[in-house]
């Protein structure tokens, strides 16, 4: 008599890690693609339905998986060295969240408008404040930093990860005005004089140029505050 087959080890190892685990491995494989749950079953050989056992629903994966993105940033960043001042700390930790948006771009892109309200998250809250509390900033201007460094990286980070999905192969390089805006100069002096620059412009350039803005700012503020 046949015996009834066995589950697999795999299945019989699917927790809430492993499932993040094949989203990223999705989410970076196939990154012109929003990942589904059948396709989730697929990559870890089970059922779709055995997945809602741990996550109730796709927004549920989606939060978890970003907070495994934020503080993925944080360790690279630290693994990196912490003998850096406040602002190259703060330049490696958010270029390290924009280039892990780029990698799994289908999660990236969700960064705006979700709040994982875990706890890679809140390591990643924490690290800025301490960098700008290291700045030297007033307290109450601690926030209005973190405020504008989040909201400018999270935003322009989920449009180039969009970006990405729509041309995987720009890899954050597309640039930044279509070039038609170029061919109608005429009666715009300043566009003309500068429309070589603007030109040069990508998503990433912009991306770095914002981010220089602000944490000039807060520099010039930092310095006058201890004087």
């Amino acid at each position: 008599m046949a015996q009834a087959a066995q589950p697999s080890d795999r299945r019989a190892r699917l927790d809430p890690e492993t499932i993040i685990d094949a989203v990223l491995k999705i989410a970076g494989q196939e990154p012109g693609e929003r990942f589904t749950f059948r396709r989730l079953g697929e990559e870890l050989g089970v059922d779709a339905t055995a997945v809602y056992r741990h996550f109730r629903n796709r927004d549920a994966i989606v939060r978890a998986a970003l907070d495994r993105l934020f503080a993925l940033s944080v360790e690279r960043t630290l693994a990196a060295g912490q003998q850096r001042d406040w602002r190259a700390r703060l330049e490696a930790y958010l270029d390290e969240l924009l280039r892990v948006f780029m990698q799994y771009p289908s999660l990236g892109r969700e960064s705006f408008a979700t709040d994982t309200y875990g706890p890679g998250e809140l390591k990643a809250i924490e690290f800025v404040l301490h960098c700008l509390t290291d700045a030297g900033l007033p307290e109450e201007r601690v926030v209005h930093y973190y405020a504008a460094l989040e909201s400018y990286t999270l935003a322009l980070g989920a449009g180039i990860a969009l970006e990405i999905q729509r041309l995987p192969e720009s890899h954050g390089h597309d640039p930044w005005l279509n070039p038609r805006v170029f061919t109608h100069l005429s009666g715009h002096p300043l566009l003309e004089k500068h429309h070589r620059a603007l030109q040069q412009l990508d998503s990433l350039s912009t991306f770095q140029a914002g981010l220089a803005a602000i944490l000039d700012s807060a520099e010039r503020e930092s310095t006058l505050s201890a004087t």
